[in-house]
């Protein structure tokens, strides 16, 4: 199998898991958000990410001490402006449920995640057939968000609803907006964190381990 062709496994089956992922806090209704938030966090944001970096990159203390501290940090910092967009995701779903959650979050965050480091980073691209292409596509993703968000506050507005749910609805929309906003800072780190992928890949790391995020997820 090519690598385009196991690329396209790996999406199919990543999209699969991402959209799955919080099926689990339907058999744990009796838990506090906050509780089943931790237990996810401990080990996709701690346990996870430095298992990963240990075994796929070689020489992981040299890496570390070859980079710059700026790059270090900057690449720590977008990973955790993405840790804080999951805490506001666990809110968002809590307030306005899994569904309408994802749809923003996940739109908001493939538009800001793409437009950004393509302005920052292939400007040359923007008048061009591909960049009109890709914005766009960024253009309809956010009609699609937008769409989304009116149709949450809508389902907010009848009179069975009272004041304070429409309230938490509201509050759930602008949480899940910011979230998808943070949550676009996972693919800043790997556009923008070029040089440190380059050191991992100098030291042994394949070109695809290369972009694991050092823990600093």
């Amino acid at each position: 199998m090519s690598s385009t062709s196991w690329g396209i496994v790996t999406l199919i089956i990543a999209g699969v898991t991402n959209a799955s992922f919080t099926m689990p806090m339907k058999y744990t209704r009796k838990w506090a958000w906050e509780n089943t938030w931790l237990v996810w966090t401990v080990f996709a944001l701690v346990v996870l990410p430095f298992a990963t970096a240990l075994v796929t990159i070689p020489n992981l203390s040299m890496v570390y001490r070859s980079a710059t501290l700026s790059i270090i940090l900057e690449v720590c910092g977008f990973g955790a402006g993405w840790g804080v967009a999951q805490v506001f995701f666990g809110v968002a779903v809590d307030m306005i449920g899994v569904t309408l959650a994802f749809s923003i979050v996940l739109g908001t965050s493939a538009a800001v995640g793409s437009l950004i480091p393509m302005v920052s980073l292939h400007r040359e691209y923007l008048n061009r057939t591909a960049g009109y292409a890709v914005l766009g596509s960024i253009a309809l993703v956010l009609l699609g968000v937008m769409l989304c968000a009116i149709a949450g506050r809508l389902r907010a507005i009848p009179s069975a609803k009272s004041i304070s749910s429409q309230r938490r609805t509201s509050q759930g929309l602008v949480l899940a907006i910011l979230c998808g906003i943070l949550a676009s800072f996972m693919n800043f780190g790997v556009a923008f964190g070029t040089p440190l992928v380059e050191i991992a890949r100098s030291f042994g790391a394949s070109r695809l381990s290369g972009s694991t995020r050092f823990g600093c997820r």
